[in-house]
């Protein structure tokens, strides 16, 4: 696990070493074992390393055998011993046990389709010097986040934007429809971030570059460096002093593409029986857990108590040799605490289990820090007490597997419940229902003088749950949006909504209603909101996160299960739950699931009502850019007299905090 960087001429100029070593530095919280660069023509790789597999002979980039191939990569891949045995036997020679040293020697046997034989999270970035190509690509369903900046002389990547944001080029400009987006859905779906220069490689995605090359190149190492935050090493420094390989100029610019490799999958077998379903379940399960628990270092567990990260749990237990670790947050006082139900859990298998309880202390400086962090705004309140419990978890374990994408895979939510309703007769009617009302058109930022959107979208949600999967009413609606906004910041925006599915495949509206929903959680939601969120509260605190449920192998089992068997009218995750039969207390089973809660509207009204006020009103730096002060007076006013406005206070107190952070520098 680390973050990586990567800095690629578009011409016949060689990259210098500053701006790579910057934004090695920039990543540093993410890899605080070693940072590592390597300088190689028109071509900069930097990696900032936390150490998991291979603690002494796996610092990066890694070669292949002539060093013609380098590749930094952030992630783990968890079937690198199989595909080394093959590699081996296919005469490739290994030089360490890094798991991602695989990486180049799959690209000398296979090209871009390597990807196929990859289990594991990641992104990456592979240089192949003799053919001048840059190949990359982002995990199937993005556990891994890679961003990316397209100009005229350069492109640049990197784990966190942060890492592009100290290069002079990339400008701190705002996309104005990834601020629509976000405060619709609360987060910015793929491929936009909230600066206008820099986008996200979606999940399952790859991208080539094919270099305009120079006329000599060189991957002779660089001295060691040295920068205000410490040394920074330069990688295998006499590795390849012999390969100076010359090369014809040839004129025009490095061409970019990006591609998708991977989507999910969608296939009931109807041939199969509940039996057999549910043993391809199980077997799915075990080999899942036992695939990610590969690590030198210890591995532990976030046990929050419900059946998706208590079944982790039970099965990571068979694979530790020790009591296998685990940790859970608590909130004292609430009724959504779950922590007595991990205390269950951890009882019942025997655990060490550690609770921390979540202190919100100053309300302030927590939500303060959390949008430093997240260089995207994310308004999710689950944010603060995964912050904490990395943080302390940390001090025990580099490694942690969660429960993350049970419910995406299984169908864990309850709206899909009202999904499994719909007769199979009906089901046409309901597709029909949902075209009549398309996203891009309920959700656009416009005017409503007479309520007849409110009307068509009220209306949508009650026949066409497709449309309510993907429709985010407790935030920010298409003419509330279009009242908030300054006008002339309105009108560039206004019917310019994006929908989330507007890019997938037409196979999506022959899948069923239930499906249909998975599919496009499973292909955005999860990702730009789950995962993002695990990813950056881990690494802040040099911790790995890994999802055992997301295993693309699990994934085709679960795509292939019958619509029974992932939710009922009365029930979720189905298969899930007759599996965690076998192996947890009924308790945990049986209960019904709760969502993070925090008084966070109570604050807003009480103990945070004048910090909110001078943060929207008085002396913010987001309203006089684009938001009307009468809008976000009388939203104060209405909630402080009652009303429940806390969800789209916090998206605005969210956008503001970032703005202050990222946007005004």
């Amino acid at each position: 696990m680390c973050g990586i960087a990567g800095y690629i001429s578009r011409n016949d100029s060689l990259i210098e070493r500053e701006p790579i070593e910057r934004m090695v530095n920039a990543l540093k919280h993410r890899g605080p074992d070693a940072q590592t660069l390597h300088l190689d023509g028109q071509v900069g790789l930097g990696h900032a390393r936390l150490s998991i597999i291979d603690l002494a002979g796996g610092h990066q980039p890694l070669f292949n055998e002539d060093h013609s191939i380098a590749v930094v990569c952030n992630g783990e891949i968890y079937n690198y011993r199989e595909l080394t045995e093959t590699l081996v036997r296919a005469g490739h020679r290994f030089r360490t046990g890094s798991d991602c040293e695989v990486l180049t020697h799959l690209w000398e046997e296979s090209g871009p389709k390597m990807l196929e034989q990859l289990r594991g999270m990641f992104a990456f970035i592979l240089y192949d010097r003799r053919q001048g190509i840059v190949f990359g690509a982002r995990d199937r369903f993005g556990q891994k986040p890679l961003f990316y900046y397209e100009g005229p002389n350069h492109i640049a990547f990197a784990s966190e934007i942060k890492g592009l944001l100290v290069l002079p080029e990339v400008s701190r400009e705002l996309d104005p429809l990834g601020l629509d987006q976000f405060l619709f859905h609360q987060f910015i779906p793929q491929p936009r971030t909230l600066f206008s220069g820099v986008k996200k490689l979606a999940a399952g995605c790859c991208f080539e570059i094919k270099l305009s090359p120079t006329g000599e190149k060189s991957s002779v190492a660089q001295p060691p460096l040295r920068s205000s935050n410490g040394p920074i090493q330069e990688a295998h420094a006499n590795a390849a002093k012999d390969l100076i390989e010359k090369i014809q100029p040839q004129s025009g610019r490095a061409s970019f593409v990006i591609r998708r490799y991977w989507s999910p999958l969608f296939a009931p077998d109807e041939t199969l029986s509940t039996s057999d379903h549910l043993a391809r379940v199980e077997s799915g399960l075990i080999d899942a857990v036992e695939s990610h628990m590969v690590a030198d270092v210890p591995v532990g567990v976030f046990l929050s108590g419900g059946i998706d990260s208590s079944l982790i749990t039970a099965l990571a237990a068979k694979f530790n040799p020790e009591p296998l670790q685990t940790f859970s947050i608590s909130f004292p006082g609430s009724e959504h605490d779950e922590a007595p139900f991990a205390r269950s859990v951890a009882a019942s298998l025997g655990t060490k289990h550690r609770e921390f309880p979540f202190e919100p202390g100053d309300m302030r400086q927590v939500l303060t820090s959390a949008a430093e962090l997240f260089d995207q705004p994310l308004a999710d309140m689950a944010v603060l007490p995964l912050m904490a419990l990395s943080r302390e978890a940390a001090e025990y374990v580099k490694v942690v597997l969660t429960g993350d994408g049970g419910d995406e895979l299984f169908a864990g939510y309850r709206k899909y419940k009202r999904m499994a309703s719909i007769p199979g007769r009906f089901q046409w009617l309901s597709r029909i229902t949902s075209n009549l009302f398309p996203m891009h058109q309920l959700a656009a930022c416009g005017p409503d003088p007479i309520g007849l959107r409110k009307i068509q979208t009220r209306l949508a949600m009650a026949i066409a749950p497709q449309c309510r999967s993907e429709y985010q009413r407790q935030s920010w609606e298409g003419w509330e949006r279009f009242s908030l906004y300054l006008p002339e910041f309105a009108r560039t925006i206004v019917d310019r909504f994006e929908s989330r599915n507007s890019l997938d495949d037409p196979v999506e509206h022959k899948l069923s209603p239930l499906n249909e929903a998975l599919k496009r959680d499973q292909g955005t939601v999860l990702a730009d909101r789950l995962l993002l969120k695990g990813d950056y509260a881990t690494m802040a605190y040099g911790l790995e996160s890994r999802a055992p449920l997301l295993d693309h192998k699990l994934a085709a089992v679960a795509g292939a299960l019958p619509i029974n068997l992932k939710a009922t009218p009365k029930t979720t995750k189905v298969a899930l739950r007759e599996i965690a039969k076998r192996y947890l207390p009924e308790e945990i089973i049986n209960r019904r699931k709760k969502g993070f809660s925090m008084p966070i509207d109570r604050w807003f009204r009480t103990d945070l009502k004048s910090w909110v006020r001078s943060c929207l009103i008085d002396d913010s730096v987001s309203l006089p850019r684009y938001f009307q002060r009468s809008a976000i007076e009388r939203l104060l006013s209405e909630h402080a007299a009652g009303k429940n406005h806390s969800a789209r206070i916090h998206s605005l107190l969210t956008f503001e905090l970032w703005c202050r952070a990222y946007a005004t520098r």
